[in-house]
């Protein structure tokens, strides 16, 4: 007799070991950035209010840039010959050292920038600046200094007439800056630091102006280079 087995039928599908990438969804990170301490070397090592521009380059799709703008009072401290600039707010509210609460979505860029410490003539003229130049956004970034500092209420028609010009480069403009490369998938709460370094080369003379020590303040200014070393920024990192 002649056996003839009837096929069987294989329940088994075939399951790629990979999904289609079309069904890959990638971490999206709440995430809030807030001041913890900032700490300059010569030659901005002065008293007075510096302005801190703190930048997400690229944090998620469609967003190439968003930014904060805040003054900070800066106090100088000695420890024997060194002299530092610094502010610190590991002792501040949340309202007053808040910079950006925000969703990140893939590799981003954290680039901040700093002025040198301002006077309040030369802070009010920044602010002029920096809304003459036409930068995205550039009212909202100086909101809180209008609320703060009442000589810049008159600054915005002024400036919504300058738009066009676009000014250059002037002594008050961000003089130092650094910045970290990040990614929403290995984000973790805790503090980042970022060195800061100059971006201009300049002189600068520790002695007082006047026609009388002109000479002498010309052969004793201390050259400092671009790229030079020049203090850190810290910041306080809360992912959700």
């Amino acid at each position: 007799m002649l056996l003839v087995e009837s096929p069987q039928v294989s329940a088994f599908r075939f399951q790629p070991s990979n999904p289609p990438l079309s069904h890959h969804t990638r971490s999206v990170s709440p995430m809030i950035l807030s001041l913890h301490k900032i700490a300059l070397d010569a030659p901005l090592n002065q008293s007075g209010q510096c302005l801190i521009l703190t930048e997400l380059i690229l944090p998620r799709n469609s967003i190439a840039r968003k930014a904060a703008l805040k003054d900070v009072q800066i106090s100088t401290r000695s420890t024997g010959s060194v002299r530092v600039g610094q502010a610190s707010f590991a002792r501040s509210p949340f309202y007053e050292k808040a910079l950006l609460k925000e969703k990140v979505d893939g590799p981003f860029g954290l680039k901040v920038s700093v002025t040198r410490p301002l006077k309040h003539p030369e802070l009010v003229q920044f602010a002029r600046q920096l809304l003459a130049t036409g930068i995205e956004s550039s009212t909202d970034l100086l909101s809180p200094l209008l609320i703060r500092y009442s000589p810049l209420e008159d600054v915005l028609q002024e400036a919504s007439d300058q738009l066009v010009d676009r000014i250059t480069q002037t002594a008050s403009s961000f003089i130092a800056s650094g910045g970290l490369d990040l990614d929403s998938e290995t984000l973790i709460s805790g503090k980042i630091t970022i060195p800061l370094k100059l971006t201009e080369t300049f002189r600068k003379s520790d002695l007082p102006p006047g026609p009388k020590s002109r000479d002498k303040r010309k052969t004793s200014a201390k050259i400092y280079k671009k790229g030079s070393p020049i203090g850190e920024i810290s910041f306080d990192l809360l992912v959700d």
